[in-house]
């Protein structure tokens, strides 16, 4: 258990915004690492098309249009209620790769319906140097929460919250806002008969605490299971500003996103 904490801390050290994707899998098999001594990962590979899109693709929201996103997200359990995700994803605009985005987190699960979080995100432009307010910038989060997860059946519905201890990023789209400083939402899974999965994610974040927030994002993601390790996936992202910024913008970028998925 040692090793992973270090583990983390060594990877969210790094100079490596890759909020966690949000897919929704009953782990009947979780095989912890203690008391069994078995390591067994859970994850999936991943590939997308977002069309149409108009995501932009640095992180000073800058540069050609996201079209392309790849990459991979596991699942270890070192105990049957603790839990070590990482998740990785490079963004493509379709010429060459323009980011790749950075998501480590521990999940206690004290009681049934509590969970506690320790989480880091990042992300890092490749080939380019984003800049705000004339320096240079990536963005770089370290967060603590909790959240309510309750399951019936193939059913999922968690509640969250989470506080930012650690971060650079900003409130509104144009960057203009505030450090944020809280981000509270909510998720929704379901599988219905092992072959389609549903997974909703919807988060607001702000620059004070338990407000309305500056911004919110949704994220729904639809799974058809073709074979026992290929899904087709299709879904769509918003990310909105929810009051006007301080330099007078109210912006939304939105995406429709069409891929495979390669579980494990």
């Amino acid at each position: 258990m040692v090793t992973f904490f270090v583990l983390f801390c060594v990877c969210a050290s790094e100079t490596l915004h890759g909020q966690e994707i949000f897919i929704y899998r009953p782990y009947k098999d979780k095989n912890p690492l203690f008391p069994e001594n078995k390591l067994t990962v859970h994850g999936e590979f991943f590939g997308q098309l977002q069309l149409p899109s108009n995501f932009p693709s640095y992180n000073d929201l800058s540069g050609k249009k996201d079209q392309w996103t790849f990459g991979f997200r596991n699942r270890i359990f070192i105990t049957e209620n603790f839990s070590f995700l990482a998740q990785l994803v490079t963004h493509d605009d379709g010429s060459k790769r323009t980011k790749f985005d950075w998501h480590f987190s521990l999940r206690l699960n004290p009681l049934e319906n509590l969970a506690l979080i320790l989480g880091h995100d990042s992300n890092h432009d490749s080939d380019y140097q984003s800049t705000v307010d004339g320096l240079a910038y990536y963005l770089n989060r370290n967060y603590a929460g909790f959240s309510l997860p309750f399951q019936v059946g193939d059913f999922y519905f968690e509640p969250f919250t989470w506080l930012l201890y650690h971060t650079n990023h900003h409130g509104h789209l144009d960057l203009s806002g505030e450090k944020l400083l809280q981000e509270y939402g909510i998720r929704i899974g379901a599988w219905i008969q092992e072959s389609f999965g549903m997974s909703l994610q919807i988060v607001a974040q702000s620059e004070s605490f338990f407000s309305l927030g500056q911004t919110f994002l949704a994220d729904l993601i639809f799974r058809v299971k073709l074979l026992d390790h290929l899904e087709l996936s299709f879904g769509g992202s918003i990310w909105k500003d929810i009051q006007e910024s301080r330099l007078g913008n109210k912006q939304t970028f939105f995406k429709l996103h069409w891929g495979i998925a390669i579980p494990f």
